[in-house]
């Protein structure tokens, strides 16, 4: 028996016989249940609904709603839809938001992003009322793609549940490595969502197998956030900073927001005990270069006055960008990756995304039980990449794999690549999934 509450449980148990609690918990949760299932078969009937009335649409509206550039999955099917013309296509920026309040300058920078790299844009902030748009009722959209799960980052009038008459989509904003399944799989948000498209065969399984609707909106796609690399016209501009120093190895060091005591139980980031080392390295080595590519959220744990403070936190940041052969990188990473010679992390998502641009992975472990904390689909990822307990093993990673050249991980990445990872049906997961988009629309 589950008891989500822990505090309800405790009070409960002390005023009453534990049989009497467990049979009122058990009708309890009986009610819940048929709640829960009773709502979504609502949902699913007005969903059927809704598809039925779209078949008949001479034009479909279809809004992205997203927060940071740097989860943006959606470019290539973004193109996809864009050529057909029965589809209207916006990208919406929204704010995050911290303690009810909007964060402006991220928002600000997500919509400069999106406008000055040709997408057609609604802005969802008003300036001349100081307020935030209700863009259903402003663009009416059929369809909505989100790029975060999480309601509670964002207004309620951007959340899944303000738009019960449009039909409802979500792509993981990274590969799912961990073992976080109820959060990032099966909460209110992935139950109520008309399809979800994942990335493999064992993540469409595990939603099946686990989840309380048995993954009936679930389809396996493959994961769209990297076919930009199978585009035959890609043409991509190499972010890296020009260095003076001749032909340099290209590292980038990619560190997990989940900084012990402050980590949603998963506390891979070792950042604390690397901030120093990946500057001193590119400090007293000329022939490499660093980009800092630090989770979107590990600034804003920093900058907790009980962990670093905003103005060290800054200070730090800013640090990367002065130097001439680092970089700060917090957008969008396709050209990044496709331009790099190697990636360190202690992140999850990047471990398997860097896996198409066939370069060396390095996984920075920061305790040994960490693999207790992956899903199946993670722990089978962690047998193709290098791994370092300490700044020694990182050391001799840069030196021997990414210095020398010395790869002997290669030809198992690509097995695992073709074997596990790469979208069903030859094409890739855009295609998939503007397919399934065709054959339920018409």
């Amino acid at each position: 028996m589950i008891i989500r509450n822990t505090k309800i449980k405790n009070t409960l148990n002390k005023a009453l016989p534990e049989s009497i609690f467990n049979l009122l918990y058990n009708a309890y949760k009986g009610i819940r249940d048929y709640s829960f299932y009773r709502n979504i078969r609502k949902i699913r009937k007005q969903q059927h609904e809704i598809v039925a009335s779209l078949q008949k649409k001479e034009i479909i509206n279809v809004i992205f709603l997203i927060m940071v550039e740097a989860i943006w999955k959606y470019e290539e099917l973004y193109k996809l839809l864009s050529k057909n013309p029965r589809f209207k296509i916006t990208v919406v920026p929204i704010p995050l938001t911290r303690e009810g309040l909007a964060q402006m300058d991220g928002y600000e920078q997500t919509l400069n992003y999106f406008n000055n790299n040709g997408y057609n844009t609604f802005k969802s902030f008003d300036q001349n009322s100081g307020t935030w748009l209700d863009i259903k009722d402003i663009l009416r959209p059929d369809l909505v793609f989100f790029a975060n799960p999480y309601p509670w980052m964002t207004f309620d009038k951007y959340a899944i549940d303000h738009f019960t008459n449009s039909l409802t989509c979500y792509v993981p904003y990274c590969f799912q490595v961990s073992k976080l399944f109820k959060m990032q799989r099966d909460g209110p948000f992935h139950s109520k969502l008309w399809k979800q498209f994942y990335e493999t065969k064992i993540h469409e399984e595990e939603s099946k197998n686990n989840s309380r609707t048995k993954g009936d909106n679930v389809m396996m796609s493959g994961f769209p956030g990297v076919d930009s690399v199978f585009n035959k016209n890609y043409n991509p501009k190499d972010p890296w900073k020009k260095s003076k120093h001749g032909k340099t190895v290209k590292i980038i060091w990619a560190p997990h927001h989940t900084i012990a005591g402050h980590g949603c139980g998963l506390d891979w980031s070792n950042f604390m005990d690397y901030h120093e080392y990946f500057l001193n390295l590119i400090q007293t080595n000329e022939n490499i270069q660093i980009a800092f590519k630090p989770h979107p959220m590990l600034r804003e744990n920093l900058s907790k006055e009980e962990v670093w403070g905003k103005e060290r936190t800054d200070q730090y940041y800013e640090k990367w960008n002065s130097l001439p052969n680092g970089q700060l990188e917090q957008s969008y990473y396709a050209e990044l990756f496709y331009f790099s010679d190697a990636l360190i992390t202690d992140s999850g998502g990047f471990i398997v995304e860097y896996l198409y641009v066939d370069k060396p992975i390095l996984f920075a472990k920061s305790h040994n039980n960490i693999l207790e904390t992956f899903n199946s689909f993670g722990q089978e990822v962690f047998n193709v990449l290098y791994q370092a307990n300490n700044k020694t093993e990182v050391g001799n990673f840069i030196a021997e794999v990414v210095l020398k050249n010395q790869d002997s991980l290669n030809k198992k990445r690509n097995q695992f690549l073709k074997e596990a990872v790469l979208p069903p049906n030859g094409i890739t997961a855009s295609e998939n999934i503007y397919n399934e988009l065709i054959k339920e629309l018409g």
